[in-house]
């Protein structure tokens, strides 16, 4: 079966938390391509960390989407879409040992199917939009999932080469600031409009409680909120196990949140590093009884700390996945096998899902000169060029 890979280890050995075994990542060469321009984007943790645990990290990124300054957004240039490989090892300081993409919207280079080097990308909300998944990881040696109950859904790869890799945060940055804990319940994340269930809850839970301004937050404000919280609510959207329940843990609140068959009970004990709800009714009977009780409160809240702190760093995630990586190196992405022609027309796709035009047409050009049949390729290009002209 796939791996379920926390640390690059076995089920058995991941279920019990053994630390990962010793691997060389000083020296490492890492070329990795995360979004640019954006706050929320979880790449930029990946570079502190892995360049914190040796690797020689070169970062690229496509060309910033241009957001809201409210939301942390921030003009950088990245690289123009249609960066070949070959392009990309002229200026490179040398070989990347990994060509590592973080999802959403890095740059995923042109001629990824003869690149001289292993391939791989972390992918997360399956959830939301799986087949757009499906298809990115055609690109990739590797897959690394953080949503456990997608992996099977991978089957265009070697069952060794997709793998469960649960969020993780890097522990310098989340992590208990001190001082009180004079916020009662807190609740991060885009609620949707008024009327959705988060807006409601969160109406109902601050006409009872302190709890925290609803408004968007950004990455360097968060572990500063959960710091002063006593409790955090999480409200999965779908099945996922995502970012605010490590968050959470890792800043030392008591984490409640929705139960979900997701592996969070074979990463956690519930009840004791966690509390789970199914209801509205049953989560503000939780809230009120732990909020009374101080002592149970703070031992799950410990509990759930060390828990995170032992077993479950960004640091270890990272270890893992190039220990892998560098154990499975075969070239066995599926654009590799792929037909120029299915090669033209998995790049078409892409650019018609980056919303851009010109990258479309420059590609067309590109496979016209090479005598390829570019007609297929037109009409992506032309969706993409429509809907940046309604937006």
């Amino acid at each position: 079966m796939a791996h379920d890979v926390l640390t690059g280890m076995s089920e058995t050995q991941m279920m019990l938390g053994h630390p990962p075994s010793a691997f060389p990542c000083a020296g490492k060469r890492v070329l990795l391509s995360t979004l640019s321009g954006h706050d929320k984007g979880e790449g930029r943790f990946y570079e502190i960390v892995l360049r914190r645990l040796g690797c020689q990290v070169s970062r690229i990124s496509a060309p910033a989407c241009g957001g809201s300054p409210h939301k942390g957004d921030r003009a950088e240039a990245g690289l123009p879409l249609g960066t070949s490989v070959e392009e990309l090892l002229q200026v490179l300081p040398g070989r990347p040992d990994l060509f590592l993409y973080v999802e959403p919207l890095g740059l995923v280079p042109e001629g990824l199917e003869r690149a001289p080097f292993p391939t791989a990308c972390v992918l997360g909300d399956c959830h939301r939009d799986l087949p757009s998944r499906l298809r990115l990881a055609g690109f990739f040696d590797h897959v690394f999932l953080y949503q456990r109950n997608y992996v099977s859904r991978f089957t265009e790869h070697p069952r060794t080469h997709v793998h469960w890799m649960p969020y993780a945060c890097d522990l310098e940055v989340f992590h208990p600031l001190g001082g009180a804990r004079d916020l009662d319940v807190a609740f991060i994340g885009e609620r949707s409009g008024p009327d959705s269930e988060r807006a409601r809850l969160m109406r109902d839970l601050a006409s009872r409680y302190r709890v925290n301004e609803q408004r968007w937050y950004l990455q360097e404000e968060i572990p500063a909120v959960y710091s002063r919280t006593k409790i955090v609510v999480n409200l999965p959207a779908g099945d996922d196990l995502n970012f605010r329940f490590f968050e959470a843990l890792s800043c030392g609140a008591m984490l409640i949140t929705r139960r979900v068959d997701n592996g969070q009970g074979n990463l956690f004990e519930e009840g004791k590093h966690f509390v789970t709800f199914d209801t509205t009714a049953e989560l503000l009977r939780l809230v009120e009884d732990y909020l009374r009780d101080d002592d149970a409160r703070a031992q799950i809240a410990a509990a759930g700390h060390r828990a995170v702190m032992e077993r479950h760093s960004l640091e270890r995630r990272l270890v893992g996945l190039l220990a892998t990586v560098a154990g499975a190196p075969e070239p066995v992405a599926p654009i590799r096998r792929m037909p120029g022609q299915r090669v033209d027309r998995l790049y078409a796709w892409l650019y018609e899902y980056w919303r851009s035009a010109d990258a479309g047409a420059r590609l067309i050009g590109k496979v016209r000169r090479k005598g390829r049949p570019w007609l297929p390729l037109a009409l992506p290009a032309l969706r993409s060029l429509m809907r940046n002209a309604l937006r």
